[in-house]
């Protein structure tokens, strides 16, 4: 595949360190390096080169899953080249990138970045998939108007989305960290976007709570967006804006093995802050998710072999 947003990347610096051909795995790696609205703390763009680096230290029988990774691996296209001080351009790029690879039928992971590069990857996918449900994790509900004077931002990213996307349901699943404004706007369009509330132990009751509002998606399209702030800062510290009160990373795992089904296409992994990141903590677990959620997926596609 050729684009000219796309930066090249070598085998021994892609993710895992040894990249697959695009013909022989069903999974993408892309990095979206974008650092423009953040509004507390820098420094996501080091994040794709982060979880690559780290990646290459983690073993591939997944946890999950049982399934042998190393036969399955990654193409990674490398990062889109953004541009600097500017959203709007930066933006088009993402959309027009995610637009292309959407055609190849492929299953892909995007590295941001902050989250607004849900925006426009999102838009890409509701413009190929009809109907699609986007399933959002997140210490953040992301639904401002606009936040300190802007309306694209990493606080307004799933708002923007509401109205500018064609979409079947939003899910918005741990938000702790809301305003009013939020809730109510949330509330005016509860038909169609849904927020569930995870406080640190993710009680029967809240499980039950996600399983019910995941079969509204069942056949449909999904997009998963993880920002790393869902899960508590003991465990994530190098993140944009941390926020207590979390769930462990294993919380997130079970979850996901609820939601994740043959019909995820695209999972994006945003806010994570390598210069924060104390002995690379956030990075080896970005990196770990996405082995593990690719292990989700080989299994429900029927793919791949088991280790034990």
């Amino acid at each position: 595949m050729k684009n000219i947003y796309l930066n090249n990347i070598t085998d021994a610096s892609s993710f895992l360190g040894f990249n697959k051909s695009f013909e022989e795995t069903p999974f993408i790696i892309i990095g979206a390096p974008l650092d423009i609205s953040t509004s507390y703390r820098g420094g996501c763009s080091k994040a794709p080169k982060a979880l690559r680096e780290a990646s290459k230290s983690i073993e591939l029988c997944t946890a999950f899953s049982n399934i042998d990774l190393e036969q399955i691996g990654f193409h990674d296209l490398g990062d889109i080249v953004m541009v600097p001080g500017n959203i709007a351009e930066s933006l088009m790029r993402i959309e027009k990138v995610i637009h292309d690879v959407l055609s190849y039928g492929k299953r892909f992971f995007i590295i941001g970045g902050e989250h607004t590069i849900t925006l426009p990857s999102f838009k890409a996918f509701s413009k190929h998939f009809q109907n699609p449900c986007l399933i959002v994790f997140d210490a953040h509900a992301d639904f401002r108007s606009e936040y300190l004077g802007s309306k694209y931002n990493h606080a307004t990213v799933i708002k923007r989305i509401s109205e500018e996307a064609q979409y079947e349901k939003i899910l918005i699943i741990g938000a702790r960290a809301i305003s009013k404004e939020e809730i109510e706007q949330s509330k005016a369009m509860s038909n169609k976007v849904s927020l569930i509330r995870v406080l640190n132990v993710l009680s029967r009751d809240v499980m039950e709570h996600i399983r019910k509002e995941v079969e509204l998606c069942k056949d449909l399209p999904k997009y998963i967006s993880i920002d790393i702030d869902f899960i508590d800062p003991a465990y994530a510290p190098g993140v944009q804006t941390p926020e207590p009160l979390g769930v462990t990373p294993i919380d997130l795992l079970n979850i996901l093995s609820i939601v994740i089904d043959e019909k995820v296409f695209v999972i994006d992994i945003v806010e994570i802050t390598p210069t924060y990141d104390s002995s690379e903590i956030t990075a080896f677990l970005g990196a770990k998710i996405i082995v593990e959620i690719a292990g989700l997926l080989t299994k429900k596609l029927g793919i791949g072999s088991g280790c034990w």
